[in-house]
């Protein structure tokens, strides 16, 4: 249809509004609840498997953290030595802007008679210490002497020049120190018959002890013995306790040229025939020896009343030194 200028009428346009409706079955917000329901549920049972591995102690740490014990100003429980009153009463607030506090038990001083507290002394935690300390250095220095007998057990094993002298050294690892004897065969004396002067094998052996124990830092005494037959010559002013002596200076010296330093020997004696090594055989040739002795610097506490008896010589009964691999050597020949 057209109007009168042969136009046709424009038909009316016509907008179609689509509306989308979010929400109901169809929508996703329940994925986002959801999703905070699970990782509550997570962090639940994280929480108790947490729970379930901390110890007593370690909550206990985390309460008092978290929760401070503080001190009122209040004067409750002051006088008297504070009369065994708690600081702070207990409740979680004393007022509106005051901080929480804890109740604390004060123990009372002065209030009980003499004689009738109980319970436990507190140990003092230095002692503990001191007596660690103590155990360490011991052990320390046991294994130090046992590394020197072994190092010279095996200098003369080794030593083919020292192969005839294994059965003139005697070790001993004792209470006091480690104990070096060098003693007198029938054939292989150490000295010369009724003087100090020593032999060729005594000289390399003392050469050889002398570098091992210059390496220590402990202090050293020389004791010298004999048995009980006179020095030969029948003088009436020199007898075995003047010759043990010297034969002990004697050593002393040869130490000291093989390197070990002279203010290491704090004691140098003659015992003549007081101390033997074998009282059943007075005048066997083992009874005339000389004892070098490392002292210990860390002695081990003393012996129980039912320990072993001293050994010959005065030096207690001891368990053969081990070795640092931490077998025990054997004993060298004729060591008994």
């Amino acid at each position: 249809m057209s109007d009168a200028f042969g136009q046709e009428d424009a038909k009316p346009l016509i907008l179609v509004k689509k509306i989308k409706h979010e929400g109901g079955h169809h929508g996703g917000a329940w994925k986002v609840a959801y999703a905070d329901f699970v990782t509550a549920m997570m962090a639940f049972f994280l929480l108790l498997w947490l729970l379930n591995a901390t110890t007593e102690e370690q909550m206990n740490g985390i309460s008092d953290f978290f929760a401070p014990p503080s001190i009122s100003d209040s004067d409750q429980g002051l006088g008297q030595a504070m009369a065994g009153l708690a600081v702070a009463a207990e409740g979680a607030m004393r007022s509106d802007s005051a901080r929480p506090a804890v109740s604390v038990a004060i123990p009372s001083f002065g209030e009980e008679e003499a004689g009738e507290q109980t319970g436990e002394a507190r140990e003092d935690a230095n002692l503990d210490n001191v007596n660690e300390g103590q155990a360490s250095a011991e052990f320390e220095e046991q294994q130090m002497l046992d590394e020197a007998m072994a190092q010279l057990r095996q200098s003369v094993l080794d030593s083919p020049e020292m192969q005839d002298l294994q059965e003139s050294l005697l070790l001993e690892n004792t209470a006091e120190g480690l104990r070096i004897q060098i003693l007198d065969q029938a054939d292989r004396g150490m000295f010369e018959e009724g003087t100090d002067r020593l032999t060729r094998r005594a000289i390399r052996l003392l050469a050889l002890i002398g570098s091992i124990v210059a390496t220590l830092p402990n202090d050293i005494t020389i004791t010298g013995h004999t048995d009980e037959a006179p020095p030969p010559g029948g003088r009436p002013d020199y007898g075995n306790w003047e010759l043990s002596a010297d034969r002990a200076a004697a050593s002393r010296k040869w130490l000291v040229d093989a390197g070990l330093a002279d203010s290491q020997v704090i004691q140098v004696e003659g015992r003549g025939d007081s101390q033997l090594l074998k009282p059943e055989e007075p005048t066997d040739p083992a009874n005339r020896r000389i004892s070098i002795l490392i002292v210990r610097d860390n002695p081990p506490a003393a012996p129980a009343p039912d320990a072993p008896a001293a050994g010959p010589g005065g030096a207690p009964n001891a368990a053969p030194a081990r070795a640092p691999d931490g077998a025990a050597p054997p004993a060298l020949p004729g060591a008994g």
